[in-house]
């Protein structure tokens, strides 16, 4: 499921929760739990739509209503070699 950034941002929607998920270079995508449908915000051509900052997932989002936000971000150190098996070592923090 997928939502577009143009359905979103009005003053009646309400956002369960907001996820944006941080990635190499300032990539940032957005995903969202919205009228009981979770999914990516996509773009024009129908793909994951990108953001440069969480700053900007706030601007573009300011007039809907958001009750839960989080950045999450993986961290690569576990694909070093010698290391263990693969654990989740997702940072998870409230914004």
């Amino acid at each position: 499921m997928a939502h577009r950034l143009e359905h979103l941002n009005f003053q009646d929607v309400v956002i369960d929760k907001l996820t944006v998920h941080s990635f190499e270079m300032g990539l940032y995508l957005a995903e969202v739990d919205f009228d009981g449908r979770n999914g990516y915000i996509i773009g024009d051509n129908n793909r994951p739509r990108p953001f440069y900052s969480v700053s900007q997932v706030r601007q573009e989002l300011a007039a809907a209503t958001i009750k839960e936000a989080y950045l999450v971000h993986a961290s690569a150190y576990d694909e070093m070699i010698g290391q263990g098996e693969k654990t989740d070592n997702r940072l998870i923090v409230p914004i």
